[in-house]
């Protein structure tokens, strides 16, 4: 549809242009037939240019219309899940985040921005590695949530996902999929031996289980 508005666009300035050529040969020729030709000529460049530049409008109407109903459809859709990740963030980061917020790039691509508690927008590029993991986790346990409530359980699994966390965050997060697991099961792989004796401190709903695999270093 852009393309076609452009091409629109460029018929409307040319036709435009055309007209005032030829308006110019009708006041040199003074009267005589020629200019009686061009006059005519004129009319019809203009009768073109009036059922294009309405096409124009109505395609940039039906334009800004699909992009307001785009819009709201990804709002309602995404709002949920976005506040709840938001949510979680701000617990995973120990309040460092107070919540996540979605705008339109200049492309108009929607971008995922994080709130600190002072209102300042941090870009995800500018986040730290722990700090995106925190992220990318909240992403994953809002979908996951937001699944439960309308299919089926399915287990949620992940592999050394606290890694890039200090001991307090690794805290938080522990005790966030503690409370996940009261709803379906949250399997938990990781070869640091931290994270394991910080689970031992987690009073989860559902219980904290540890299993070793020897096989694997330990792990």
């Amino acid at each position: 549809m852009t393309a076609s508005l452009a091409e629109l666009s460029r018929q409307r300035d040319g036709l435009r242009d055309q007209r005032q050529t030829l308006q110019d040969t009708i006041a040199a020729k003074d009267g005589s037939a020629a200019a009686a030709v061009a006059a005519e000529e004129a009319e019809q460049y203009l009768a073109s240019m009036i059922a294009g530049t309405e096409q124009y409008l109505r395609l940039q109407i039906a334009a800004l219309m699909l992009g307001q109903q785009i819009e709201d459809y990804r709002r309602k859709h995404q709002t949920p899940v976005l506040q709840r990740a938001g949510g979680l963030f701000q617990r995973l980061t120990l309040d460092a985040y107070t919540g996540l917020r979605d705008e339109l790039g200049d492309d108009g691509r929607p971008i995922l921005l994080g709130v600190r508690p002072d209102n300042t927008e941090v870009l995800v590029e500018r986040m730290s590695d722990g700090t995106r993991a925190q992220l990318y986790l909240s992403l994953r346990l809002a979908a996951l949530e937001q699944h439960l409530r309308q299919g089926e359980p399915m287990p949620f699994v992940v592999d050394d996902i606290l890694i890039s966390f200090d001991d307090r965050r690794t805290q938080a997060g522990l005790e966030v999929l503690a409370e996940v697991a009261a709803n379906t099961q949250v399997l938990l792989f990781t070869h640091h031996r931290r994270v394991l004796d910080l689970a031992g401190a987690v009073a989860g709903q559902a219980g904290v289980y540890t299993h070793e695999l020897a096989s694997s270093g330990g792990r």
